[in-house]
């Protein structure tokens, strides 16, 4: 059983992020960009209707027998046009998997497909990984730095630990007893969710209709 207390104290996750722009009750629709065969919009159905995307007829199809969304594309997302936007697009552990030309490049086309909202989740900057579980596309090609989400115009967070005590796949860097209890102390100290360079990983957001006006115009003489 979960400790509440630590339950109270844990920082957000890209889930918590997440699941903050839905609460808005802006999010009906969203597409998750390299679903892979689970997906973290699965627990926001059936309020939201969720679509996924892969590259790899495999994983859609695996996916598809889960039950993991509504629908499903079998696509390459830069090469394949889409003649529909969503309110939320996401992309959880993919824009590392590619080579960085390759990840501006997908940077430019999520924003033509979201209507509202886009969500990333990244290490912060390269982290070493190769082909797991046999999967030659889990290898990290490219790192991905706070200044560079916002210089676009994403709001950057911290998550998943801290990049101090975290190495590979997220796990412990150093071979101690204790080493992920101590990351996590180290987390409520440093605050990553509010100061994203101590973090693991990073969670950028975008509202792609850019930021609301908040004064009326002028009258006219």
């Amino acid at each position: 059983m979960p400790n509440p207390l630590r339950q109270l104290l844990r920082p957000r996750s890209a889930a918590d992020y997440t699941a903050q722009l839905i609460a808005t009750g802006e999010v009906k629709t969203a597409l998750d960009i390299g679903c892979g065969t689970r997906s973290p919009l699965s627990p926001f159905r059936p309020g939201v209707q969720t679509t996924g995307l892969d590259a790899h007829a495999d994983a859609v199809n695996l996916a598809r027998a889960r039950g993991v969304h509504d629908r499903y594309i079998h696509a390459d997302i830069l090469t394949d046009d889409l003649d529909e936007q969503f309110d939320l697009v996401t992309l959880f552990g993919l824009i590392e998997h590619l080579p960085k030309a390759k990840g501006v490049e997908l940077l430019d086309r999520v924003e033509q497909f979201s209507a509202k909202y886009i969500l990333i989740e990244t290490p912060n900057g390269f982290v070493p990984q190769g082909p797991e579980f046999g999967n030659a596309f889990q290898r990290h090609r490219s790192g991905w730095f706070i200044h560079e989400f916002e210089g676009r115009g994403y709001t950057v967070h911290g998550t998943t630990g801290t990049r101090h005590l975290r190495g590979y796949m997220a796990g412990p860097r150093c071979n101690f007893p204790g080493c992920l209890l101590l990351d996590e102390l180290l987390t409520l100290l440093l605050r990553i969710n509010r100061n994203p360079r101590h973090a693991f990983n990073l969670v950028a957001v975008k509202d792609v209709r850019g930021v609301p006006a908040r004064h009326k115009k002028e009258a006219q003489p």
